[in-house]
């Protein structure tokens, strides 16, 4: 790999989205810096844009899906990144609707990223990804967020402000870069 240095937009899909802009450097260690991240209430848009423009067409479920998909469009077109990253679809046994949710969040962010960016979306399985940050593939998210705080190589800007989605989004890129380029470089 020719780059020292590659930009992504790392993603923790759910109704509470999570997203990271991240610079990751490869040499002469890895280290990634966190320059913005945040949190996107989709039930909350979709409440407000229910109340303002309610019409008798869409259900709620298809409210929350354009919205997604609009807050998905500006978040990939906000900047030129490198790549694109996200955990993976994940079926919980106790949360089915969840799991349809996800999936169609997945799928509408792949097809953003291939056809507007013709860019791979890269998944990371979630027991990957805590194991690269936390050491641990079943850490709860508070064991996510203490390890990548602790951890001197990754630099992010406003730590305090940071929610458990952003810090998922956090470490989906720490892993990426360990699992995707660290054999590259």
């Amino acid at each position: 790999m020719a780059k020292d240095t590659i930009s992504c937009l790392s993603l923790d899909l759910g109704a509470n989205l999570g997203w990271s802009k991240i610079q990751a450097r490869l040499r002469p260690e890895i280290t990634i810096t966190v320059s913005d991240h945040g949190t996107v209430d989709l039930n909350k848009l979709t409440d407000n844009r229910m109340r303002l423009a309610y019409n008798n067409i869409y259900q709620r479920n298809r409210v929350k899906s354009m919205i997604y998909e609009e807050t998905i469009i500006k978040l990939v077109n906000r900047l030129k990144y490198d790549c694109f990253i996200t955990e993976d679809v994940f079926c919980h046994p106790n949360h089915i609707s969840a799991f349809r949710a996800l999936v169609l969040y997945m799928e509408t962010l792949e097809r953003v990223v291939n056809i507007e960016k013709q860019k791979r979306l890269f998944t990371i399985p979630p027991t990957l990804i805590k194991k690269h940050i936390s050491d641990y593939g079943l850490a709860d998210k508070a064991k996510v967020q203490e390890a990548i705080l602790a951890n001197k190589n990754i630099i992010i800007k406003n730590p305090e402000d940071m929610s458990e989605h952003e810090a998922d989004s956090i470490a989906c890129a720490w892993a990426f870069v360990h699992e995707f380029l660290v054999f590259s470089i």
